[in-house]
């Protein structure tokens, strides 16, 4: 989780249970307090007292707040690429586009909703080290990728990288609009997206069509 981080942000990885369990608080806390107080007013002491830990406790795992900050991005970050690849595992790759696009946009949605501080933290991140949310971007293109290759086998492969990157993105930015909204207008916003997303790619299954062997191969892999 410390890849590609500064040494002086770094935190110590725990290797006993209790440790890890530890560490675990101080991250609850930290989303608790930035949600409260903001990411400026999330002080290591306000963190401690929320974790119901000692100050000296804190420091131990996490040399500043920046450290904790970024130790709760990656966690972050590994949560939303395993919820992307749960909504679209290679065993649907027949799925249709309204069906697929359906668990992609509520999954990622259902996932904002458990995190609340997610948008406050991947600003803070993404200013400070941006490599942990372009390390999930990659990995989240990756796997649509992937899934693409096996939908569209002829598909040429450029077309088909555009498409993931496109993809993703504009889902990103539908669940953030959504996010942003008043719970009123978040379904609309969600049935718009699909049906974008979901005519795009209907009209590629119409091109290209589906590959006729992807999901048996890979279906005990997933």
């Amino acid at each position: 989780m410390d890849a590609g981080l500064p040494a002086d942000r770094t935190f110590r990885v725990p290797q006993q249970e209790r440790g890890q369990r530890r560490v675990a608080q101080i991250l609850d806390a930290a989303a608790e307090v930035i949600l409260a107080h903001g990411v400026g007013g999330a002080t290591m002491q306000l963190i401690a007292e929320r974790a119901g830990a000692s100050a000296g406790s804190l420091y131990h795992f996490f040399p500043n707040k920046d450290a904790v900050l970024e130790s709760l991005g990656a966690q972050y970050a590994d949560r939303a690429r395993r919820r992307n690849e749960e909504a679209m595992p290679f065993s649907l790759v027949h799925l249709e586009p309204d069906a697929l696009f359906d668990r992609v946009l509520r999954g990622q949605m259902a996932f904002l909703e458990e995190t609340p501080a997610f948008g406050a933290v991947q600003e803070a991140v993404e200013r400070n080290c941006p490599a942990i949310f372009d390390a999930l971007n990659q990995a989240v293109v990756g796997h649509v990728g992937q899934f693409l290759a096996l939908r569209y086998p002829r598909m040429p492969e450029p077309q088909r990288l555009a498409s993931a990157m496109v993809s993703v993105s504009t889902v990103l930015a539908i669940v953030g609009l959504a996010g942003r909204l008043p719970p009123t207008m978040r379904e609309p916003v969600i049935r718009e997206g699909k049906a974008m997303l979901a005519a795009h790619f209907g009209a590629a299954d119409a091109r290209f069509g589906i590959g006729s062997a992807a999901s048996g191969d890979l279906h005990g892999q997933v």
